[in-house]
């Protein structure tokens, strides 16, 4: 199995496991502010994100990584030093700002609607 195929299944896998360990201790408070979905969307496509992930970060040559994108902390480490193929993206080239406001556009993304409304996808 491809290494990219892996990381879509193991990355949800990692990301819920930390979100119960932190549910489970007490909240800290935000140590990073919410960016800016419409600024996040701009950079997302001048980056070139979109060539690999998709518009909407739906996937395509890379993982899908909308509308439940890793953890901001995670999010912003994997650009940094990401293990495959996609090439990093150091503070010289995308701040810590700019990356949590492509993070921002990534939640606002909706989730898409369930096989079952599709009539197309019914048997």
């Amino acid at each position: 199995m491809k290494t990219w195929m892996l990381m879509l299944l193991v990355v949800p896998v990692l990301a819920a496991a930390g979100a119960a360990a932190q549910t489970s201790a007490q909240t800290p408070a935000p140590t990073t502010l919410a960016g800016d979905a419409a600024a996040g969307k701009k950079l997302f496509v001048s980056l070139g994100c979109w060539t690999c992930h998709g518009y909407e970060g739906q996937g395509g040559a890379a993982p899908r990584i909308a509308p439940r994108p890793l953890a901001r902390a995670a999010f912003t480490a994997y650009v940094r030093r990401p293990p495959q193929r996609m090439p990093n993206y150091p503070d010289s080239v995308v701040s810590d700002e700019q990356l949590g406001h492509i993070h921002a556009y990534l939640q606002s993304r909706p989730m898409p609607p369930p096989v079952k409304s599709i009539p197309l996808l019914q048997p």
